[in-house]
């Protein structure tokens, strides 16, 4: 394993630990939900992305500030994204809408499917954290290109071909 991976999976492990300890829930999301899925690394990884409800966001952002997290960007409602250790730690929000749909604020055109925020926890390299599920992670990866006009990139080509070895 690298140093970056470590760095990361050492701010993984702390998030977790932060936000357990205030009893907030997240989800990985991305790579290193992959990665947490099928218990292994498989790729360095630009980032570390997460999901979370929004109403937890000034509590998230104070609580990351008081360890040391430093606010890179807010993103309107729908995402923040904090640096730490020369990496990006990138948390988008969800909220329910009127008719209970999982939605991204200011994103409520492309809605999260249902089952995508699952209670269960995989561990990875010591860590144990929830992910998003793979099906979610799928639907994401196929829909990308779509919803935010940008070509996938080889590593999506890749995911998606795990992704659905997977669902």
């Amino acid at each position: 394993m690298d140093d970056k991976a470590t760095t990361q999976l050492r701010l993984i492990a702390e998030i977790e630990g932060v936000l357990r300890s205030a009893r907030i829930r997240f989800w990985l999301r991305g790579g290193w939900a992959l990665d947490f899925l099928i218990g292994r690394i498989t790729r360095q990884h630009s980032d570390i992305d997460l999901v979370t409800w929004r109403r937890h966001a000034s509590r998230i952002e104070r609580l990351l500030v008081e360890a040391g997290y430093r606010v890179a960007t807010v993103t309107d409602l729908a995402a923040i994204h904090f640096e730490k250790s020369a990496q990006d730690i990138g948390i988008a929000f969800i909220a329910k809408d009127e008719d209970g749909t999982i939605v991204t604020p200011g994103r409520e055109f492309w809605p999260w499917p249902e089952g995508a925020f699952p209670a269960t926890e995989m561990r990875l390299e010591g860590i144990t954290c929830r992910t998003m599920s793979a099906a979610a992670l799928l639907e994401e990866k196929e829909n990308y290109e779509k919803h935010s006009g940008r070509a996938l990139r080889p590593k999506d080509v890749e995911s998606i071909a795990v992704l659905r070895s997977l669902v």
